[in-house]
């Protein structure tokens, strides 16, 4: 998001049970069961500590992945900077205490965006994607060092300036993650527009494979939201996080923003990937493939005072209920950052 739209619209905002062990979703039989009920949000302190003891500004905070038990960890764009803490939750999903806060410091400098965790036995892995190079890179959680990056389609690099790679996710086995470009790349189609929305590749890597060719599929977000003008601008729209549910199936998350109240607004779409068109070999105007967009299923929207950029899955909460966790963007304004609590479960879905 450009800084000075980001600093307006925050101004004006002031398949079975769940696992606590493996992390598996909500089992349900069919999209129409699934339910994601927003349960509050509970405030970040301003700062927190490197391993050298210097004190670091919490800002920025742009994706968030769960670590197991209640440990998260959030990336800050802009910056060399990643947040480790934990989260206690109530039985709800509700947030109720924030603490252990520490600050792993990255390689350089980029637009981080976003994080995604491999917890496969082995020495625990963060993929990181930054939206400037772009690229996605592998690091090691301890020390922050890199260890690898994961290649990428050569069309991504046509993103448009800040809105490129957004959001990240690895599927539960961790053969594959997915990322996707906030808005239309340059080739693709145009921005949105206060009554169009984007087209964005959803793109599928496997993970230690350089020469197992993506998948990438069409995804269509929604208009920006409607709001009362207050100020000059822009509004927008656009993926801001992806959550990897295994069985083809993702959630999406849309966040849209815009000059006026409310600044911004959400929406969780449940996507089930399944037989669903490759767009690999289109190579431009994929905003006029109607009939590759794949079909999405709402799940909760709702403006909640906060600009949620990113989710992911955290602890299961009881039989077919698990939590999703969300990091909320302070734009750098000294406002506090929030972790935003959400229920997961096989419950009833609205479509769009």
């Amino acid at each position: 998001m450009g800084s000075a739209l980001r600093a307006a619209v925050l101004f004006l905002a002031g398949v079975v049970a769940a696992c606590e062990s493996r992390g598996e979703p909500p089992a349900a039989t069919d999209a129409s069961r699934w339910k994601i009920e927003h349960r509050g949000a509970i405030p970040l302190p301003d700062h927190a500590f490197d391993a050298q003891g210097r004190r670091v500004t919490i800002t920025g905070l742009s994706g968030i992945a769960w670590l197991g038990e209640d440990r998260y960890a959030a990336v800050m764009d802009n910056s060399d900077s990643l947040l480790r803490f934990t989260v206690t939750l109530a039985a709800d999903g509700l947030p109720v205490a924030v603490k252990d806060l520490s600050v792993v410091k990255l390689g350089a400098v980029h637009d981080y965006e976003d994080l995604a965790v491999c917890r496969d036995g082995k020495p625990e892995r963060i993929f990181v994607c930054e939206e400037d190079t772009p690229a996605i890179r592998i690091v090691a959680i301890e020390g922050g060092a890199v260890v690898g990056t994961v290649p990428l389609p050569p069309i991504l690099r046509s993103r448009r300036p800040n809105r490129g790679l957004e959001s990240l996710a690895i599927e539960p086995d961790c053969r594959h993650l997915w990322t996707a470009n906030e808005e239309a790349l340059a080739v693709d189609g145009p921005p949105p527009t206060a009554d169009e929305g984007t087209v964005v590749r959803l793109v599928r890597l496997m993970i230690g494979s350089e020469k197992s060719p993506a998948l990438q599929l069409a995804y269509r977000v929604d208009p920006p939201h409607q709001f009362a003008r207050l100020l000059p601008g822009e509004s927008l729209s656009g993926v801001s996080a992806v959550v990897a549910l295994g069985g083809d199936r993702l959630l999406v998350l849309e966040r849209s923003g815009g000059p006026g109240l409310p600044p911004f607004f959400n929406r969780i779409y449940l996507v089930d990937v399944r037989g669903a068109a490759d767009v690999s070999a289109v190579d431009r105007d994929l905003a006029k493939r109607p009939d590759a967009f794949l079909p999405k299923t709402l799940l909760w929207s709702a403006a909640i005072g906060v600009n949620l950029e990113g989710i992911c899955l955290g602890a299961g909460l009881g039989p077919g209920r698990r939590a999703i966790v969300g990091i909320s963007d302070n734009g750098g304004l000294g406002t506090p950052s929030h972790v935003v609590g959400f229920e997961f479960s096989a419950g009833r879905a609205t479509s769009p």
